[in-house]
């Protein structure tokens, strides 16, 4: 949701009404209340982003998951005239004060013009893309016949007594949208690749759909990030899953937060972990911190290097990395247990080359970090890897 103030909303959207008015409207989840901006989804409408894959990924950066909500059916449910995803939104937004401009941003499952009023009446506004079956004597221009007009053409139609505004924009396809505060204007004017020419063509965009696509691209790109290196568990218990999911949200906000500090210190790109080295780095913190290593004479195989989510064994895509991009080092334990001075034994094993002065050949390794060392009388790099800070 998202609180801003609009004092000519009745003006504007009158405006709208008489002249030529182009509404499109944001999709939102059912998922999270984001920084104060409660989205909601479940499946997006074909909207595009018009977020290149790094942009959308600095984007998220200030977006991350605050609530949600686990519905149960007991008995017999009451019948709404909202209906199961009307309520659904309802609830979520019980908590928001009345009369604060706040705006709700949701895609085609949630959207009716019922619920539309029901928010509008508590001084909450909403964007979503809508059904045409949910819009009842909203008579949009047929699909085909806004193709033959051409990319960016859109109708419009308003309801008099509440001024609320749908739009049916195409683009690679039509989409409907709905709202009770934005409309067409001021249209931008964008640039969509062209397949059949292969180049590159100006499309004229109504302003709904911008406001949509910024707020719901962060939603569909938490969507996407959730998708990727889901945990292999499964359970009888329903539940569970739910546990394993806010553990995963929990991941991912961590990551957003450590990318937005990498950015503030001004570190090189190319020392900022992806998602999957950062997750690997944190399960492996998670099991080995302050733990003693396997005891068995081995070394204790760590998630970093020995695990699926090992970025050196598996190609990244989606989130900051290179697809297929050769790694500059071999693996490093992560430097909390690295140095938590905790069961770091030396063993004798093959020879391999020295983490820590990379000078020669060494066949001693750290029982815990898994890395060759020198030990010495001339070098102790075992001692300067696990106590000295560098």
């Amino acid at each position: 949701m998202e609180k801003s103030n609009h004092t000519d909303l009745q003006t504007r959207q009158t405006q709208n009404a008489t002249g030529k008015e182009r509404s499109s409207i944001q999709c939102a989840g059912c998922d999270a209340i984001q920084n104060g901006e409660s989205e909601f989804e479940m499946e997006s409408e074909d909207c595009d982003t018009d977020l290149s894959e790094e942009e959308a990924d600095e984007h998220a950066c200030g977006h991350m998951d605050k609530d949600f909500d686990v519905g149960s059916v007991n008995g017999i449910r009451a019948k709404s005239e909202l209906g199961l995803s009307g309520d659904v939104v309802m609830k979520l937004a019980s908590t928001l004060p009345e009369g604060q401009n706040y705006k709700i941003y949701a895609d085609n499952y949630f959207t009716c013009v019922p619920l539309v009023v029901k928010l509008l009446d508590r001084g909450i506004h909403y964007v979503g893309t809508a059904r045409q079956v949910r819009l009842p004597n909203c008579n949009l221009e047929e699909e085909k016949s806004l193709k033959k007009k051409g990319r960016g053409s859109f109708d419009i139609r308003v309801e008099a007594n509440h001024n609320i505004c749908a739009v049916k924009w195409y683009d690679s396809r039509a989409v409907t949208l709905v709202s009770s505060f934005a409309g067409p204007d001021p249209v931008q004017r964008i640039q969509r690749w062209d397949k059949a020419n292969k180049t590159y063509v100006e499309v004229e965009r109504p302003y709904i759909v911008g406001t949509y696509n910024k707020y719901m691209g962060v939603v569909d790109l938490f969507d996407s990030f959730t998708a990727k290196y889901k945990f292999p568990m499964k359970s009888q218990r329903w539940y569970m899953y739910i546990f394993w999911h806010t553990i995963i949200l929990a991941v991912i906000n961590a990551w957003l937060l450590y990318k937005r500090e990498c950015k503030a210190l001004k570190m090189p790109k190319q020392e900022i972990l992806n998602r999957r080295q950062f997750q690997a780095d944190l399960a492996s913190s998670l099991i080995l911190r302050g733990r003693p290593s396997s005891g068995n004479g081995s070394p204790a195989a760590t998630v970093t290097s020995r695990s699926p989510l090992n970025a050196q064994k598996r190609p990244s895509s989606g989130d900051g990395s290179p697809p297929n991009e050769a790694p500059s080092k071999r693996s490093q334990p992560p430097l909390d247990v690295r140095k938590d001075l905790m069961a770091h034994f030396p063993v004798k094993t093959k020879r391999g080359r020295c983490r820590h002065c990379s000078k020669g050949y060494k066949n001693t390794q750290c029982t815990k970090c898994d890395v060759r060392l020198c030990f010495s009388d001339h070098r102790n790099c075992f001692w300067d890897y696990h106590c000295i800070n560098i």
